[in-house]
């Protein structure tokens, strides 16, 4: 496949520039309790595995996660994954299951690595590149459920034993992967110390040094990725990071949730990449809506971020790529969870069992892979353009990709405000939340998508009165507006693949608010 390099701020293979785009296999190695809908009542590993011990026996519930390692992940998903165009996947690790110690011995969990190894190899055989993040570390690195921590603490940073276990697991792994393409890189904390813990921000950076020591001893060619503190988002702990330690293969990562799907919302990323001429990868962000994801990962893709997004694959949603069926019997299960009444014994194992059937039964949202994409069918928000022309923008503005020249504004409800982007399990944005376009006489918006058909339908609801005029692949349509209304047009295109399709005003004004491609076929 060819190892993964850093140059002049972009990742490069063989001599050309590569834009990772992929996804974060959460849930696999490392399950959280909201992906089976536990949410805060069962949230970490080690909960739940003390939950499915105390209901269905130790014996059962050691064969249960040997069941689950093998079906939760298969070459199906990367298979599925090469399908819709991806080239990456970042596999989070949980240490506490990666390795062992006894009688003054450490040594690596074989059974683990079988799997990583099988994984390497579906990848390898995809073209895909396979990022190995540390999501838990040895005493946990952030003090929350996703570190699988036991105590709520940080206790990476306070305890220099789990600091030596850290340095010698990311040693051993370097030492293995080494000679291996399809592995593009390390990632050597998840999300480390979240701002209650920040007294432990200055001692990120001096062990990031260590583990890169540890690293470059045994492998002097895989990319090293670096996260900034609390959860991802703030990069002041790399203040002191100098361009040449930077020029040694490595790259930032952010996280990114619930936010502004714009550059500027990243600017304190770019500035300090630009600062040390590194590449940057956006490793989580999702768990959102298909508008949001529509506008936010192209905008990644123009500004040339590498992005992973989060997560694959969970039960009943329909706001991750792949999801799974709620078993039946399962409230029986939250309901315990929720203090009621213990199930018996045979009545949790039928359910656990239905558990890891329905894993193997799971199903895509062809929604969310087309929004990633831009694929039609997908629904872009006006707001989403890939460029544009202007005048100038307006009082009243809403407080969203401040650095263009046009007027993007509320639909309704007041402006001079950033949107409001929570929306966690995938609902629609609220009318008061939703933005439109407007364009004066002259201005213009580009938008980028794909389609797999020669001819389709493009539906735009806006308002006038004004007059459009769109353009693409040396196509023109004009449209009329007298008031808010929908139009659809039926446009006919030379090849399939990557398109733009430009809109501009060329009489009154016209407030767009949505685009609509679907396929048409003859």
């Amino acid at each position: 496949m060819g190892f993964l390099y850093t140059q002049e701020g972009s990742l490069m293979k063989e001599g050309r520039p590569i834009l990772l785009r992929g996804f974060g296999l959460g849930g696999w190695f490392l399950p959280e309790g909201y992906m089976w809908n536990f949410y805060t009542k069962c949230d970490r590993p080690r909960r739940m595995e003390a939950f499915i011990e105390e209901l269905c026996g130790t014996t059962y519930a050691q064969a249960f996660w040997e069941k689950y390692l093998d079906a939760y992940i298969t070459e199906k998903d990367i298979k599925r994954i090469r399908r819709e165009g991806f080239n990456s996947v970042r596999l989070p690790l949980n240490a506490r299951h990666l390795f062992w110690e006894r009688d003054g011995e450490t040594g690596l969990n074989e059974k683990i690595l079988e799997r990583i190894d099988r994984l390497i190899g579906w990848c390898r055989q995809e073209e895909i590149y396979v990022i190995l993040d540390l999501h838990g570390a040895p005493g946990g690195q952030t003090g929350t459920n996703i570190d699988d921590s036991k105590n709520d603490r940080p206790e990476l940073f306070e305890n220099t034993e789990y600091e030596r276990q850290l340095v010698w697991l990311w040693e051993s792994l370097a030492h293995r992967y080494a000679g291996e393409e399809t592995v593009a890189g390390y990632d050597l904390l998840n999300e480390p110390v979240v701002n209650w813990f920040r007294r432990y921000n200055e001692r990120v950076l001096p062990l990031y040094r260590r583990l890169i020591q540890a690293v470059r001893r045994q492998d002097a060619k895989h990319l090293i990725i670096l996260e900034g503190v609390h959860w991802a988002t703030d990069f002041s702990i790399f203040q002191d990071m100098t361009k040449e330690e930077a020029g040694d293969g490595i790259v930032l990562q952010f996280h990114h949730y619930w936010n502004n799907p714009d550059i500027e919302s990243l600017s304190a990323y770019t500035e300090t990449a630009r600062r040390l001429g590194t590449p940057l990868l956006m490793g989580e962000g999702g768990e959102n809506n298909c508008a949001w994801y529509t506008c936010f990962f192209p905008m990644l893709e123009r500004e040339k971020i590498n992005w992973s997004f989060w997560s694959y694959k969970k039960m009943d949603c329909s706001n991750s790529p792949v999801s799974f069926p709620v078993p039946e019997g399962w409230d029986t299960i939250i309901h315990c969870l929720d203090g009621g009444e213990k199930p018996k014994e045979d009545t949790a194992r039928q359910i656990f069992d239905a558990f890891l059937e329905c894993i193997r039964c799971d199903y895509e949202n062809q929604e969310v892979w087309n929004s990633l994409n831009r694929k039609a069918p997908v629904m872009i928000p006006a707001e989403a353009f890939d460029g544009c022309f202007g005048r100038g923008r307006e009082a009243g503005d809403a407080v969203f990709r401040t650095r263009e020249p046009v007027c993007i504004r509320f639909k309704q409800g007041a402006g001079g405000r950033k949107p409001d982007y929570k929306r966690y399990g995938g609902e629609p944005q609220p009318e008061e939340e939703n933005l439109a376009v407007k364009l004066k006489e002259g201005e213009w918006l580009e938008y980028m998508f794909r389609t797999d058909t020669e001819r389709g339908i493009l539906e735009i609801e806006a308002g006038g009165p004004g007059e459009l005029e769109l353009q693409t692949e040396g196509n023109n349509h004009k449209m009329q507006w007298e008031k808010e209304e929908k139009q659809k047009i039926v446009w006919r295109m030379d090849m399939v693949g990557e398109k733009r399709l430009r809109i501009q005003c060329i009489q009154g004004t016209v407030m767009i608010d949505t685009l609509r491609f679907s396929c048409f076929l003859p």
